[in-house]
């Protein structure tokens, strides 16, 4: 891609200003993530690293036990640019096996096993690990060079007979360095096909050492609640293990000790508004991957007083969060949007026009010491969204995002929305445009469209528009099952419609302003309850989405319910002695699913 050097103003000699970063760091180069963890392992020896449900962690097992295993992946000639698939359920022995990879200088690739098995074997097919960690009937996808179950007797046995101690760069494969990738992150792609960032250990780095002075509440305690293959996790796992922190793994519905601090999306903060005070944090509320708004921060805000509340911005390919804005007890909030805020002290925001000339109001561009490599084994890619930087040292790249945002008198940002298609949806990206090609995909199916409709209460549902290839057209049902073959949840549509045509402008674009609102209400198939158990939850699933009914088969979340709904449907449900929660209605959606995940408990 060729970039042409902006022309600067008449007035001026040099651009004119842009967002610019808040003063550097006093200190030099932060270590990477393995020392530090080393570090932190040699201060607080005793204290506890990790708490899951009656097991309890200190950071020298830690550090041992992800040592050991760190000596036998790089026994079997594992190291640095070397990918490391990890499918595991999230707990304490996921936690050590990313540390174990990330000290034996390899790449860890995170598998979200809640995800449909096609859609895992797209991503390791298009990764192409080097090696597998799992356990014994995961279901993880085979196919890597080597896989290592890590509960079988005899692998447990040669790690308990490797070194306790972290390997050193003379141990290694090969020497770890800065630009070594740490983690790869998939991420939805326009074209149909997912994409992974690759991250590398400088600004993962870089971002921890913003983050550790940033939220001096990770040294306490933290809650891990959300998927490890979502980024918003690495702030919870490295923050608090480089400063002394305590991890809890667990559910934001699950009884336990208040964190000091907690990282949500704004889909989660609906669901801390039904449950008791303690599940929320004592200090710090981190609220990313999502538009977030002032009326949803003040709700939370009348129960939580004193807790600060940071609105962090970043994509995945800059590392995490590379702007925040700190809403604190007792300051006041505009009506609408939160702003996004400034950015962390090694990156650098550009507001630029269509001709890359800096202004107030246009698309963000990224710079700085947090940008990711690039895309995985995609180098067209990468060149098109990481371009030249016209504002910084020859050689420096910017990272366009296709936001839109406005900048204050003051610097402070805030996002307008996007200039493609692509959407959050629960904190996760959606590029509408791989939605619409697995829509395509099915035979009888010829054309479709996919957009998003708001509610009146802020939750984003994806809408599909589908112009059959033959009369009549597939079915809802239908079409919602080809697509959950592939696609994770929060991507299948929560209503289909099927028009003869989609609405086209005189130059063949969709006008999506035509297109008929969706009615969630309507329940086309009615199946009856079996159980007072599942008559229970069709009752909540109407009450809590608006519908006139429910049966066993209607998705909670096509017939129009929320986030909020969803953890009102989840409260109701335990005070009657079924214990679901949220992520139960998520990943299940109707009343037959869920029935049969808990008979399967």
């Amino acid at each position: 891609m060729t970039t042409t050097t902006p022309s600067t103003p008449a007035t001026t000699t040099t651009p004119a200003p842009v967002s610019h970063p808040t003063p550097a760091a006093p200190h030099g180069e932060t270590a990477l993530l393995p020392e530090l963890l080393a570090e932190q392992a040699r201060r607080t020896p005793d204290a506890l690293a990790l708490v899951e449900g009656g097991t309890a962690v200190t950071y020298r097992e830690l550090a041992e036990r992800s040592a050991r295993l760190a000596h036998h992946l790089i026994s079997l000639g594992l190291g640095p640019e070397d990918i490391v698939a990890v499918g595991m359920r999230r707990g304490a022995e996921l936690v050590t096996t990313f540390l174990a990879v990330l000290k034996a200088g390899a790449v860890y690739l995170p598998l979200d096993l809640q995800n449909p098995a096609q859609r895992l074997a797209l991503m390791t097919e298009d990764a192409r690990p080097a090696a597998l960690l799992t356990h014994t009937g995961s279901g993880a996808p085979a196919g890597s060079a080597v896989t290592v179950l890590l509960d079988e007797d005899a692998t447990r046995a040669r790690i308990a007979a490797a070194p306790s101690t972290d390997p050193t760069d003379t141990e290694r494969v090969r020497p770890l360095h800065p630009d070594h990738p740490a983690y790869i992150i998939y991420t939805s792609g326009s074209t149909g096909r997912p994409k992974g960032v690759v991250v590398t250990h400088r600004p993962l780095a870089a971002y921890l050492d913003y983050a550790r002075g940033t939220y001096p509440s990770a040294a306490r305690t933290t809650l891990l609640h959300s998927s490890v293959a979502f980024d918003m996790t690495v702030t919870t796992l490295y923050a608090p293990l480089t400063s002394g922190g305590t991890i809890r793994i667990g559910s934001l519905e699950e009884p336990g000790p208040s964190p000091a601090l907690l990282k949500v999306t704004p889909s989660h903060m609906a669901l801390l508004a039904t449950l008791p005070p303690e599940a929320s944090p004592t200090e710090q509320l981190v609220v990313g991957g999502e538009l977030l708004l002032s009326e949803t921060v003040d709700a939370f805000r009348a129960r939580h007083p004193r807790v600060t509340v940071l609105n962090e911005y970043g994509p995945t390919e800059a590392t995490v969060g590379c702007c925040v804005h700190a809403v604190r007890p007792g300051d006041a909030l505009p009506s609408g949007a939160v702003a996004i805020g400034r950015p962390t002290w090694t990156s650098e925001l550009r507001v630029l026009d269509e001709r890359l000339r800096p202004t107030d109001d246009g698309e963000l561009y990224i710079a700085g010491g947090q940008l990711a490599r690039g895309y995985l084994r995609r180098p067209a890619l990468t060149a098109e969204r990481f371009v030249a930087d016209p504002y910084g040292p020859p050689g420096t790249r910017m990272y366009r995002t296709g936001d839109r945002v406005r900048r204050a008198p003051d610097g402070t940002l805030s996002f307008l929305g996007r200039l493609d298609g692509q959407v959050k949806i629960r904190g996760y990206r959606v590029e509408l445009g791989e939605i619409e090609s697995a829509l395509l995909r099915h035979p009888a199916v010829s054309r479709a469209a996919v957009t998003i409709h708001r509610t009146g209460t802020g939750d984003t549902h994806l809408v599909a528009y589908v112009v059959p290839a033959d009369a009549p057209a597939p079915a809802g049902d239908a079409l919602k099952a080809h697509l959950a073959d592939t696609l994770p949840d929060y991507m299948v549509p929560s209503a289909f419609l099927s028009l003869d045509t989609l609405p086209l402008n005189a130059n063949g674009k969709l006008e999506t302003d035509r297109l008929p609102a969706p009615d969630f209400a309507a329940v086309t198939t009615y199946q009856a309850p079996e159980t007072p158990e599942q008559a229970l939850l069709c009752d909540l699933f109407a009450t809590f989405s608006g519908a006139a009914k429910a049966g066993l088969d209607d998705d909670f979340f096509g017939l129009g319910g929320t986030s909020l709904g969803a953890a009102q449907v989840a409260n109701k449900a335990r005070r009657q002695g079924i214990r679901i929660g949220l992520q139960d209605i998520a990943d299940h959606r109707t009343v037959r699913r869920l029935s049969a995940a808990l008979a399967s408990h």
